[in-house]
Formats: C-alpha cells, sequence, structure tokens
C-alpha cells in the first residue's frame, strides 16, 4: 500500500509557499461551518493548500437536490450526512489530516470547543441562518479569530472578511431582527454584494426569500471557493494583507466586473438604504 507523503503531495504549492510558510499552513487549524454548497469545496481545497487540522460541522444529509453544486453530492452519498462523506474524503486525500468534527451543527453549547485553537473560521453556514453566522461570527471577533465569508451570487460572489479591526457584525448589516426573515435576508445579501452585479440577469421571479429559495450555479461556487480560499491562506500567512468590512469583494464572471469597494457605514449608508427599499419592491416582499 502506497504511504502517505506530505513533502511529495504538496511540493507543487512551492514558490507561493516557501517551506516556513508551509509549515506554518501544515500546523494551522481552520473551522468550517457547513459541508454544502461551498462549504465541502473549501474543506477539499484548503487540504490541498496543505492544512492538516480541520474542525468541521453539519447536520445535513445529501440529496439529489445538491447536485447542482456540492462537492460530495453524488448517487452514492444521498441520504448520507455531508460532515460525515466530506470527512471521509477529505481522508483520502490527506490521511494525517485532523479533522474534528461537529454534527449537531454550532450553537452557544458546543460554540467554544468548536473555536478553541482555531486560526481562522471560513463561514459556510447556510445563509438563511443569520443568528448562527451572527453568534459565531460574533464570538470570533471576541477571540480575535479572522472570518472568511463568501456568497455565489449568479456566476459570481461578494466576499466579506471579518477581523477585530472592522466593524461589528450587526453595525456592517444593521438588521432588525424583529423584521421578516425576508427582510433579514434581502438586507444581509445587500451588505454581502454591494455592486449587485446578479440583479442584472437572475429572474427574481426565481426568488422566494420567505421560503428559503434562492437561485445558486456551479460555476458562482467554485469562485467563492478560490477567493476564499485565497484569503484564508492570507490570514494564515499575511494576516496584514487582510481587508476587513466594511470594505467588500464582488466578482460576476458573466460580465467580467470586479468591485473592490468600502461601504461606509455599512447598511447604515443611504445609498443601501435606497437599494433595500427597490429590492423589496423588485421582489415583492
Amino acid at each position: 500500500m502506497k504511504q502517505f507523503d506530505y513533502q511529495l503531495a504538496f511540493s507543487r504549492n512551492h514558490g507561493i509557499t516557501n517551506n516556513k510558510e508551509q509549515l506554518t499552513l501544515k500546523n494551522s487549524t481552520v473551522a468550517i461551518a457547513g459541508m454544502g454548497g461551498v462549504g465541502g469545496d473549501y474543506l477539499i481545497t484548503l487540504l490541498r493548500t496543505g492544512v492538516e487540522n480541520f474542525k468541521i460541522s453539519d447536520f445535513d444529509d445529501f440529496e439529489m437536490g445538491n447536485f447542482n453544486r456540492q462537492y460530495g453530492a453524488t448517487m452514492s452519498t444521498i441520504g448520507q450526512k455531508k460532515m460525515d462523506v466530506m470527512r471521509e474524503l477529505a481522508l483520502d486525500i490527506n490521511p494525517q489530516a485532523n479533522i474534528s468534527t461537529f454534527g449537531e451543527g454550532i450553537n452557544k453549547h458546543n460554540l467554544d470547543e468548536f473555536l478553541n485553537g482555531v486560526d481562522v473560521f471560513v463561514d459556510a453556514v447556510e445563509f438563511f441562518e443569520i443568528k448562527t453566522h451572527q453568534l459565531i461570527i460574533n464570538a470570533c471577533m471576541t477571540r480575535n479569530i479572522p472570518v472568511i465569508f463568501g456568497v455565489p451570487l449568479g456566476f459570481g460572489v461578494g466576499v466579506l472578511i471579518y477581523t477585530s479591526k472592522g466593524m461589528l457584525f450587526d453595525d456592517y448589516f444593521d438588521l432588525d431582527y424583529t423584521s421578516p426573515i425576508e427582510h433579514q435576508v434581502l438586507k444581509m445579501s445587500l451588505g454581502c454584494a454591494p455592486a449587485g452585479f446578479h440583479l442584472k440577469y437572475v429572474d427574481p421571479n426565481s426568488v422566494n426569500l420567505s421560503k428559503r429559495q434562492a437561485p445558486s450555479f456551479a460555476s458562482g461556487c467554485k469562485l467563492a471557493t478560490g477567493i476564499v480560499i485565497t484569503q484564508t491562506v492570507l490570514a494564515i500567512l499575511h494576516p496584514d494583507e487582510l481587508k476587513p468590512i466594511p470594505h467588500y469583494t464582488c466578482y460576476d464572471a458573466r460580465l467580467n466586473r470586479l468591485k473592490k469597494g468600502y461601504l461606509f457605514m455599512g447598511n447604515r449608508n443611504p445609498i443601501q438604504k435606497l437599494k433595500f427599499q427597490i429590492a423589496r419592491k423588485l421582489l415583492k416582499i
């Protein structure tokens, strides 16, 4: 049986990383909440950078509706736990990897254990679970753990980074937790992608936020993976290069448009408030 060789497996990284940096990646711990639309791909891609220590969570099973975008969704994995499938795939790439699992998702009872010893948190929580995003991100901010968050949108992606040098989650998104969930989700999506490139071609009739329905596409998820994992590696090796919120990055491959902006005041920005009202009328919510 062939033996795993870390040095050989990741030798092609050298020239982009040096020996010291590769060792830093090897010894780092990354937490990823969510193994679905983008989280599974995040795990696999980080493994291929040479990271060996992970904490992952998901309580959901694979189903056929996941086939258009989720890394571990295949005929043979329908009905299986996403977290278990992805852990097995990860260990088939690097059998030396240390992967702790949290099969009930992340909540206030296991949050400390999930974040203990973590260098970076990658947020792949189901987008509609706003309170879970808030819970984990706020905890990371108090622990000085950088957070990388990417949202696939059509053929593009919006990316946000949270560090102790940036705005707080609630200050940036300005959410009213007493309002209908569709209003909260809409406001959060506008904060994740202020450029709104995808609005030029996504059919608004395909969106029903009250029923947690929104379209997704594989290439948008792959774009999210490329940018999010790059920023995760930077968080480990070159943290001074991170630009936290209210900085944001939006890229759309169909329109070939990139915008790296600074959303002053977050969603409290008057232009964002206007966008929110326009989007509500467009989506009829």
